[in-house]
């Protein structure tokens, strides 16, 4: 009943979140595998497929007791709202399922395009809601976390208690990234069981670094 996780394949055991992003690095990234790509949380078998090929591929996770920059696991430690990377590092960044976790991503968008080279791209799925507006479940503060909707929580690949769900994105969601990143989006959303994809949240986001 729930395609979006038990679709899976006999062969790979991927699901179609994962199909839908590397179809969608093969459509409009071919030279992928050359280029240098930078992917926060990876995790699943697209993680480990995109780790495998490309040549010049960092992955990176978050751990509150490790410094930014440093490595913990053979795993580069980094912050999505606050990066150590250079400018223009990257010709591609990817994550999968991860901007719905995050708690100001405004910052983590600027991030992204700050550390994207000139026409590099943030390539990533994320749940996108049939609503105009995005939820805000759960904001920071000075007491700690305040909770605008019951508690959430989808699976980590570092951590068993899971990641607290923060934002349920809707469609103004291409309007936020622009106004905070100035990079241009193209939600794609592809529906074909020939490639394995069918179900609920297909949707991968191509947001574009103006080229000059």
């Amino acid at each position: 009943d729930w395609l979006r996780d038990h679709y899976k394949c006999f062969f790979c055991k991927s699901i179609p979140r994962n199909r839908a992003i590397i179809h969608i690095l093969e459509m409009y990234f071919p030279k992928w595998r050359e280029m240098k790509i930078h992917e926060s949380s990876p995790g699943g078998v697209s993680s480990d497929k995109i780790a495998r090929e490309c040549k010049h591929y960092t992955p990176t996770q978050f751990w509150q007791d490790t410094p930014l920059g440093s490595s913990k696991n053979g795993i580069r430690c980094e912050n999505l709202e606050r990066m150590t990377f250079e400018d223009n590092s990257f010709d591609l960044m990817v994550t999968q399922d991860v901007m719905e976790h995050v708690f100001n991503p405004d910052k983590a968008f600027k991030e992204i395009s700050r550390i994207l080279k000139p026409g590099g791209a943030h390539v990533f799925t994320v749940p996108l809601y049939a609503r105009e507006k995005t939820l805000i479940r759960a904001v920071e503060s000075g007491e700690g976390i305040q909770y605008l909707a019951p508690k959430d929580f989808h699976g980590n690949p570092i951590d068993n208690s899971g990641s607290l769900v923060t934002r349920e994105w809707g469609n103004d969601l291409v309007d936020f990234i622009y106004e905070h990143s100035k990079m241009t989006s193209t939600v794609y959303h592809t529906e074909d069981r020939r490639l394995g994809l069918d179900g609920k949240f297909l949707e991968v986001v191509v947001s574009r670094k103006c080229a000059d």
